[in-house]
């Protein structure tokens, strides 16, 4: 690595040993490939200060820290090397202390505060310790064979439930749930797929279960249970063979405990009107989620002929996605949204489809829902947004807990957050009510104990300027005073 070599003014060859660019060198004169060689370059590079660093042939296999948030990695030199990163897209801090010493372990507890504390990750103490999953081996390919489970696998993608067929009753299912589906069963075919569907018992689907978070393992039984329904109408199986039956999972409590996304605060919404002033493209992708209401599947798609006019008010009329396109959301425009929309016009960021999407071409292109999704992320981050459950749909959840507070009805809610069951808006309504009762309660309170209480009727009487007691002004008859004699 320190070795150089070059040629004398008469071509001689010239064997030399170098550790900085600009340092001295020392010269070998030894013959190249002996051991004395060797040696010499050896003592050459150790009075330079330079490390003797030899390539391995095969290098040791990379052991992943146990810690969160830290991870190695190997430089193209066989160097392994030691960072932080809270998550993708992150920066990376370098850690240069030894591995397994208390300095390493200093360092990384200083960085991965810093960095809780620039991008927020309050869920996950930072001394917790990394959760892994085994890594699964890749599906098998080919044909499967009958009546395995990769083969009820595949002839369900190809049904009326997967797909929809409105004429057997089928509605199908939404791109986002077949790939949420397919993501949860194909990680069962690399062990199970090719074994009879009847290795499915209640025994291991609960096994699968307990390897998942809560979340997921309610994903995976209702992804399970979707196909199993496929099978039992199609005769593949009786229904008193389901082995999901019984079978439950802790996704709704743990959905309850979390409490889901997060809604902004008018703090939060106070940082980023800051931020970003109107004009300018962060300011139209919050308005739009702001004003309409409306969901992330809706809202990167919003744009010019989704406005229209309507008992002579201009209104936003939006088919929603998650109904497919079955239930119409109708909202008149806000006065400041209507403010937003010009000065975004005014500035040239608005698109002829879309409101907001990608620029190409001097033209405002469609984006998808998760592009979309992650630039207002990056644009809230940027304004101090940076909580990682506060995110589009935390300022649905803010607009709806106002409406509950502005006493809308439950018919009034589901008209304009486009609802078709009445215990969303139930949700709002009941706490806001809750909330309402515990100030008006204490109201009263307040109110019984500001009132004359028994001390004012047993005060002392006070004294007349004489230093006598002041008269008794007690009403009495005429009768019951004595008459002298």
């Amino acid at each position: 690595m320190y070795l150089y070599f070059d040629y004398s003014a008469l071509g001689a060859l010239r064997w030399y040993v170098k550790v900085s660019r600009k340092g001295r060198r020392i010269g070998i004169s030894e013959e190249y490939g002996t051991d004395a060689f060797d040696a010499a370059y050896e003592a050459a590079v150790a009075a330079l200060g330079g490390v003797m660093r030899r390539r391995r042939i095969e290098p040791d296999p990379l052991v992943q820290p146990e810690r969160r948030y830290v991870h190695a990695d190997r430089s193209q030199r066989g160097q392994t090397r030691y960072y932080v990163q809270l998550r993708n897209g992150l920066p990376k801090i370098r850690i240069r202390a030894e591995f397994g010493t208390a300095e390493f372990d200093r360092q990384c507890d200083v960085a991965i505060v810093s960095q809780i504390a620039l991008y927020g990750d309050a869920t996950d103490h930072f001394n917790a310790q990394k959760q892994r999953n085994e890594r699964r081996a890749a599906p098998p390919i080919g044909l499967p064979e009958a009546h395995t489970l990769r083969w009820y696998w595949t002839l369900y993608k190809q049904s009326d439930h997967w797909l929809g067929d409105l004429s057997v009753g089928h509605e199908g299912l939404s791109d986002a749930t077949r790939l949420q589906r397919t993501g949860l069963i194909e990680s069962l075919l690399a062990e199970n797929g090719e074994k009879p569907f009847a290795v499915m018992t209640r025994k291991v689907i609960m096994e699968e279960m307990k390897a998942r978070t809560p979340s997921q393992a309610g994903n995976l039984l209702s992804a399970l249970r979707g196909m199993i329904r496929w099978m039992i109408d199609e005769g593949h199986l009786d229904e008193d063979a389901d082995p999901t039956i019984g079978l439950r999972s802790g996704k709704a409590k743990a959905s309850r405990e979390s409490g889901g996304f997060l809604p902004w605060t008018e703090e939060d919404m106070a940082l980023y009107r800051a931020k970003w002033p109107l004009g300018t493209e962060a300011r139209l992708m919050f308005d739009i989620l702001h004003y309409t209401f409306l969901r992330l599947g809706d809202a990167h798609r919003f744009g010019p002929p989704h406005l229209r006019q309507i008992v002579r008010k201009m209104a936003v009329q939006i088919a929603t996605e998650k109904s497919q396109g079955n239930t119409t959301v109708t909202v008149p425009v806000h006065p400041e949204f209507a403010e937003s929309l010009r000065a975004a016009r005014a500035a040239r960021i608005v698109g002829a489809d879309v409101f907001t999407g990608k620029l190409v071409k001097g033209r405002v292109l469609p984006m998808n829902k998760k592009a979309w999704a992650m630039k207002f992320k990056k644009y809230a981050v940027l304004a101090g947004v940076n909580e990682p459950k506060k995110s589009c749909h935390g300022v649905r959840k803010a607009r709806a807990e106002v409406a509950a507070y502005a006493e809308c009805t439950e018919s009034q809610m589901m008209a304009m957050f486009g609802w078709t069951d009445p215990k969303m808006p139930a949700h709002y309504i009941a706490k806001a009510n809750r909330e309402k009762l515990g100030i008006s309660g204490m109201d009263k309170i307040v109110a019984f104990d500001q009132s004359q209480s028994l001390d004012d009727f047993l005060a002392v009487p006070e004294e007349n300027d004489a230093g006598t007691e002041s008269e008794n002004r007690v009403v009495t008859f005429h009768s019951n005073f004595w008459k002298k004699a």
